[in-house]
């Protein structure tokens, strides 16, 4: 999930929702074009719409239009099936190593205060996957952008200092080549 981008990528977060316990509809194989988010993701009553992007680099701010787009279209896509919002998932300096990356997708305050999806980083979906942090995910999809929780679980915290330790080891339990990539591909593939 760190380092991945297009389709590998939308799997790993996939596969991370599922374990969070969120019904995962993979929207491009369902719908058969790519006229919607990426995901669909329900729990219990709530469903949310959540696109995943990958940038090498600084995300662009212009990724948020993508995700409010397939917000407004989504009611002419299904409107048996509405959704309460989206969320934007963002593999954001995915060429650098997890320790030197932003911990927060966007710094400029006030795009971010301005924000009406959460945007939450891969790097945080994975420390609280990691970390068996269940609730975490399921409230950072599930809120609004505009609640601000503390800056370590907040979807657009700007601290400057990485959420976790930088000398995490990022090896999968089967300690293969790939590390947690390789084994979240496999695991989303077995699914």
């Amino acid at each position: 999930m760190l380092y991945g981008t297009g389709a590998e990528l939308e799997r790993a977060v996939g596969t991370t929702l599922r374990d969070a316990g969120f019904a995962v509809t993979e929207l491009d194989e369902h719908l058969g074009d790519t006229s919607s988010a990426d995901l669909l993701v329900s729990y219990g009553p709530q469903r949310r719409l959540v696109e995943v992007k990958s940038a090498g680099g600084n995300a662009g701010e212009g990724l948020v239009a993508a995700l409010q787009r397939h917000l407004q279209t989504w009611p002419q896509l299904r409107p048996s099936e509405p959704v309460g919002g989206g969320v934007l998932i963002v593999n954001h300096q995915h060429r650098r190593g997890h320790a030197e990356r932003t911990p927060a997708v966007y710094s400029r305050q006030a795009f971010v205060s301005a924000l009406s999806v959460p945007v939450l980083s891969t790097l945080q979906l994975f420390n609280w996957w990691r970390n068996s942090d269940r609730v975490a995910i399921r409230r950072a999809v599930l809120s609004p952008a505009s609640d601000k929780p503390d800056a370590e679980a907040a979807p657009n915290a700007t601290a400057t200092a990485p959420a976790t330790a930088p000398d995490v080891e990022l090896r999968g339990p089967n300690r293969g080549d790939r590390g947690w990539r390789g084994w979240l591909s496999r695991r989303a593939s077995a699914e």
